[in-house]
């Protein structure tokens, strides 16, 4: 929860401002929504926070001193987290039921317990023992750490639920965060009892063994899978209380033997340091460190047992080297980087643990316990380098649940998105019959502390809006269907000013490629020129016309650094990018390096295309890029035909900016370090068809923009100054992007007083726009499924321009859910925009205001430039997002092809003064 700390004369109406009235205009219908109505009986509810630490074991001590000594007597306790947390916690649990029978109790087996009586723990401490997994009987002390409790206000809640009146002060957003939370323990303590069946994580829930819907991806060296789960999470509606769910899906290790999964993907032992196999094993061994294994080892008395272990990776003969001048380091034998168990021997004493001898693992399995071991699969490392411990991989299986946040190739996004891709009607069923099982949402411990959740998908109200008419050049327009149109007979609205320097080069990927001719660029120029109105001359052709991409990042001649420079002494203002083949993510960096060359180093505007695409002269591809270059020289590619409300006089700027974080990232230390990037745009007339933008860095995983914004925000303001004969805007209304909800009185304490010390600056005392701030969420589980056949699209899915605004929203907040386009395949995801500050659309018609916002919305979506097809959200969000995305591009040290962003060290990446070159940054570069 944020609680807004801003002067009493900003604490008003406008701030978080009251649902001015339920929207009216469309086709009524009726949706079902993917919520159910959860049943509460008022309670009285405790609440314990929770905290473990583990004992030192006997004989430790902490790091040694100056001396080179150090006392058992100042060790510090060592705080428990993860799944060692989640067991300890249940362990205490176990004990308070048995000292307090019928007791009643819930958790997230993470940070809180919630009883409906108080607990008997007189120090607030109690003492649990987990057995070590890699010692048999031996045991770890942990102590469980309760504060509390405190009473849970479920009661106040429920009373506000019924008459949403403002007792808190009205920037406390969202109400009543600790009730909520203590709802959402409850609802999913049963779905996280068990880890060992599914894998939880925050409010998804990914059942595994008989239960789990799994795909294995497996295209590259990565054993990786994806799996279907469960979203849940409490919603407060008018006057109920509600339970989204929602399917999810996620990419998790793939579980099993280890032996087996190295045969499935054909990984064998290795010897040497170059070559396919090493780049293979190299990649392979950094995805398994720190996996979860269970490994089957004997112990003291000859008993066979399993018990759960970390892997530290494949053992990698180099790193073992460090221990070379110790006694008996592991040796291996020579030139074998990735050994199997032939190839690596460790120092066994006899069975007097006096006289020892160097034995291979191989050996030591077929002489102590008679299995005879596969050589050619690589050896594991359970320990570390200072204590290295080899296990070969028929002994090992990798534990179920692991989630993987590394990034995606290009063929396992493919492979994920069609395992994700389903029905509306197939989500649905799922939703309706399968969740309920897995999230036991009818389990009788619910009835416990008074709960109840229906059985049944929540019925809503919604309406279908309008479609507007898009206008072109002259008497041009065209009357969108099922949220798209084309352009047949039409010219773009406005040209840019004329191009009239401007070239190609082709990148050619390999040997065999050859390059586009020059013919078909003249035809592409051609088709621009006359069946679009785009002011433009024919191309000229440079020196240079084609670069091996191999030459990409090179400096010498034929380097795509010597081309920029030849183009820019020929005054090239446009360059068209024509790539041999696709490449996925970017794997090969010449995205990024064009990008990076033409955007910031240079100053060139550049287009990339696919080369056995543009080569046939296909006139909607040629179109599709002529659309591009148009906005990027300053066109206009349509527009709406009839301007609504707030847009009539012209005297609207509206403004989006977006923050985008590194994620994704195996090297963890680059995704604490990479910086965040925010994007911000704004229109510079009344067209709404050209939105300059401005990007810059910020502290890593900062979401609430910095100081930046201030100069960054005036910059829109003057722009639109210069195109509007030296006037401010009279009124701009801002689109937040991807703010979550405990962040948005943040959003109000942070970012809104820079936006009006900028305002304050460019726009004289008296004359300060009004202001209105709407987020906008694409990134939430709420959808909608069409009730009645003559209701959906030929996908299932709901029809363009469903509005929903009430049913699960709240009357107290101004709030609405809008499917503006056409999902042509999978279950349409809506947009989501809360109003935080209203100066505007109230002041002008309360009565019509929500229609008012809801149409602005609406036909701004059918506004984004590069495209002939209603947009899924508003253009200045969708727009900012797109230059957070190019500016991730400029900074390949940091985002580059690849797991790790790349190969550079973080150590000597600066690249805050990167910026878009002078020439370009009040363009539309970015599309």
């Amino acid at each position: 929860m944020g609680k807004l700390d801003v002067t009493p004369s900003l604490v008003s109406t406008d701030i978080f401002p009251a649902r001015p009235s339920f929207g009216t205009k469309g086709k009524p219908i009726v949706v079902w929504a993917n919520y159910f109505r959860i049943h509460i009986k008022p309670v009285k509810l405790y609440k314990y926070t929770v905290s473990a630490s583990e004992r030192a074991k006997e004989g430790a001590s902490d790091k040694k001193g100056k001396s080179g000594k150090a006392s058992a007597s100042k060790v510090t306790p060592k705080e428990v987290k993860g799944r060692k947390l989640h067991l300890a916690i249940q362990k205490a649990l176990e004990q308070f039921r048995r000292n307090q029978p019928g007791l009643i109790v819930a958790t997230e087996f993470k940070s809180n317990i919630f009883t409906l009586q108080p607990l008997n723990a007189d120090n607030g401490i109690i003492s649990v023992e987990l057995p070590r997994s890699s010692e048999g009987d031996q045991f770890d002390t942990i102590d469980v750490q309760l504060e509390g409790p405190t009473e849970v206000p479920l009661a106040k809640l429920l009373e506000w639920l019924t008459k949403m009146d403002d007792a808190e002060p009205r920037q406390t957003y969202p109400k009543y965060p600790d009730a909520v939370d203590a709802l959402n323990g409850i609802l999913g303590t049963r779905a996280r009892s068990d880890m060992d069946k599914i894998a939880s994580f925050g409010s998804k829930f990914f059942p595994f063994g008989d239960r789990e819907v799994i795909q294995a991806l497996l295209v590259s060296s990565r054993p990786l899978v994806a799996a279907r789960g469960y979203f849940q999470s409490t919603r407060l509606g008018t006057g109920r209380l509600l339970l989204n769910v929602n399917v999810t899906h996620s990419v998790f290790k793939i579980s099993g033997r280890l032996d087996e999964i190295f045969r499935k993907l054909d990984v064998q032992a290795f010897n040497g340091r170059i070559g396919w196999g090493a780049k293979k094993l190299t990649a392979l061994n950094k995805f398994l460190q720190k996996t979860r294994v269970v490994v089957t080892f004997k112990v003291n008395g000859g008993k066979m047992v399993q018990g759960q272990k970390t892997m530290q990776g494949i053992v990698v003969a180099s790193a073992l080297s460090r221990r070379r001048a110790q006694d008996h380091p592991p040796r291996v034998t020579q030139n074998w980087e990735f050994p199997g168990p032939k190839n690596v021997e460790f120092w066994r004493l006899d069975d007097n643990g006096i006289n020892g001898r160097y034995v291979s693992v191989y050996d030591h399995y077929r002489e102590k316990y008679g299995k005879t071991l596969n050589d050619r699969l690589p050896m594991i490392q359970l320990g570390n380098v200072e204590k290295p411990v080899f296990f070969p991989a028929e002994y090992i299986t990798i534990a179920e649940g692991q989630k993987v946040l590394a990034r995606l190739t290009g063929e396992e996004t493919t492979d994920m998105l069609r395992f994700a891709c389903r029905t509306p009607f197939k989500n649905a069923l799922s939703i309706s019959t399968d969740s309920r099982e897995i999230l036991e949402l009818d389990n009788s411990y619910l009835n416990d502390f008074g709960i109840t959740v229906d059985k049944h998908l929540l019925a809503v109200h919604a309406r279908i809006l309008s479609v507007p008419t898009v206008k072109y050049r002259d008497t041009g327009k065209q009357t969108p269907m099922n949220g798209s149109w084309n352009m047949r007979n039409v010219k773009v609205y406005k040209s840019g000013p004329v191009i009239r320097r401007w070239s190609w080069v082709n990148i050619l990927f390999d040997e065999r490629s050859l390059p586009v001719d020059g013919s078909i660029v003249q035809e592409f120029g051609s088709f621009m020129r006359g069946s679009m109105g785009i002011s433009i001359d024919a191309p000229i052709r440079l020196a240079i016309d084609s670069i091996s991409a191999n030459n990409v990042k090179g400096q010498g001649p034929g380097s795509l650094r010597k081309y920029f420079e030849l183009a820019k002494a020929q005054q090239i203002t446009h360059v068209l990018v024509i790539l041999s083949k696709a490449s996925q993510n970017d794997r090969d960096g010449v995205y990024n390096a064009v990008k990076t060359f033409g955007d910031c180093d240079y100053g060139i505007q550049t287009s990339c295309v696919v080369a056995f695409k543009f080569a046939k002269s296909d006139p909607g591809y040629f179109a599709n890029v002529g659309l591009k270059w148009n906005l990027k020289g300053g066109g206009v590619n349509h527009k709406i035909q009839d301007e609504t409300g707030v847009l009539k006089d012209g005297r609207t700027m509206i403004a989006g900016y977006d923050v985008t974080h590194p994620t994704n990232m195996m090297d963890s230390r680059k995704a604490t370090e990479a910086p965040s990037l925010a994007g911000l745009v704004a229109s510079v007339d009344r067209d709404l068809g050209q939105w300059p933008s401005i990007s810059w860095e910020q502290a890593s995983r900062q979401e609430m923009l910095d100081n930046s914004l201030a100069s960054a925000f005036s910059s829109r303001i003057q722009l639109w100054k210069k195109h509007n004969k030296g006037e401010c805007p009279s009124r701009i209304i801002i689109f937040r992007d991807g703010v979550s909800e405990g962040q948005f009185s943040q959003v109000l304490d942070i970012e809104l007083p820079l936006i009006r010390e900028a305002m304050a600056k460019t726009c004289p005392k008296g004359q300060q726009p009004k202001l209105s701030i709407i987020v906008s969420v694409k990134r939430h589980q709420t959808r909608f499924f069409p009730t009645k056949p003559e209701e959906m699209t030929n996908s299932g899915n709901i029809k363009n321009g469903t509005v929903v605004d009430r049913g699960i929203t709240q009357a107290r907040y101004w709030d609405f859910f809008l499917t503006a386009h056409n999902a042509l395949q999978g279950t349409a995801r809506p947009a989501h925009y809360t109003v935080l500050l209203d100066e505007v659309f109230r002041y002008r018609g309360k009565a019509e205001a929500a229609n008012e916002l809801e149409k602005l919305t609406h036909e701004l979506c059918y506004l984004f430039g590069r495209a002939t097809k209603a947009v899924s959200i508003c253009p200045p969000a969708y727009y900012a997002d797109i230059v957070c995305e190019r500016a991730r591009a400029h900074r390949s040290e940091w985002f580059g092809a690849g797991d790790t962003a790349s190969e550079s060290s973080s150590a000597t990446v600066n690249t805050q003064n990167r910026q878009v070159h002078e020439n370009l940054k009040d363009t539309m570069y970015y599309i």
